[in-house]
């Protein structure tokens, strides 16, 4: 995703049930899963409004030179148990609008599109053994650059540090999901990438299940629960010793507009980025928070019968 040179109400229900359509929304989260996974974080998106204690908002102008939306918190909303990113044909303020600043997202005053995006970044960090599992209904029209994709924290500039698009799909290609998995080349500024193409009709008419797993062998994406593409953790090894994939990583979703995609055409908007919930697994010691309160399954003290007290007689 990032790239510096370029680029219901109930009786709703009634019909996908009959017609067999989109599925139902998923049940809460499961607790643990095969292989020796436990849930450690999850947001399923069941309130009113984003949990800024689990996400922050990505505002203003801030990637992708030839893409041509800002972010803004109004394009953000949770309603009807989902995340909705909306992404509008409106000309928005740049919030990062600054000309005595030198850097490009300072320069440009406003844009033709304002679009949604949020991160877990300084706010929730993945590390490895981890397993985020995503449920996602992309947007449709012409434009459209949906995206749900880490980036590890350690020492390194992009794109040394490294970057996991577990999703990225353009509206030229709507059949084609591109999972890459990216990191520079011998610790350097030189990009090295693989890259993984899924076919499937039209991700926009439907909900799929997009995984990122890790662990210091293997790092693979799933979509639906099929394997679609895998490294081996030692491909990334720099010259250093270290290893940018095994640092922690947090995670971005948003919809760019323009860069990679094609020109976007006004009429088709607005569109929305459908988010059913993020879950992260991992192994090891469960984190507390994330686990159900065990039951009291001490006995329960029988209550003292209070003796009566007789009256005495004077």
């Amino acid at each position: 995703m990032f790239r510096i040179s370029r680029r219901t109400s109930i009786p709703g229900l009634l019909m996908p049930l009959l017609l067999g359509l989109a599925p139902l929304a998923a049940a809460d989260a499961p607790r643990t899963l095969e292989g020796g996974w436990h849930l450690d974080w999850a947001d399923e998106f069941n309130g009113s409004r984003l949990d800024l204690k689990k996400w922050k908002h990505e505002l203003g102008v801030i990637r992708n030179r030839d893409a041509v939306q800002t972010y803004t918190k109004d394009c953000v909303r949770v309603q009807g148990g989902k995340l909705i990113l909306t992404s509008k044909a409106k000309t928005t303020r740049n919030s990062n609008y600054d000309p005595k600043k030198e850097h490009w997202t300072h320069q440009l005053k406003t844009m033709p599109y304002a679009s949604g995006s949020v991160t877990t970044r300084d706010v929730k960090h993945f590390e490895c053994p981890g397993r985020l599992e995503i449920r996602a209904k992309i947007p449709k029209a012409k434009g459209v650059w949906p995206a749900l994709w880490t980036m590890h924290v350690n020492q390194y500039g992009w794109p040394a540090n490294g970057e996991i698009d577990i999703l990225e799909h353009i509206s030229q290609e709507p059949n084609t999901c591109y999972s890459i998995f990216r990191w520079g080349v011998n610790g350097g500024n030189q990009e090295h990438k693989v890259i993984r193409t899924t076919n499937l009709p039209d991700y926009s008419k439907d909900f799929h299940t997009y995984v990122l797993e890790w662990d210091e062998q293997i790092m693979r994406i799933l979509i639906d629960d099929k394997e679609v593409g895998r490294i081996r953790m030692e491909e990334a090894n720099y010259p250093d010793g270290n290893n940018p994939l095994r640092t922690p990583c947090y995670l971005i979703m948003n919809t760019a507009i323009g860069g990679w995609a094609e020109a976007p055409n006004p009429a088709d908007y607005p569109v929305q980025f459908e988010i059913d919930y993020v879950r992260y697994y991992t192994k090891g010691t469960p984190n507390a928070q994330a686990q159900e309160p065990e039951e009291d399954k001490s006995p329960t003290p029988k209550k003292k019968k209070k003796k009566k007290k007789r009256s005495v007689k004077k």
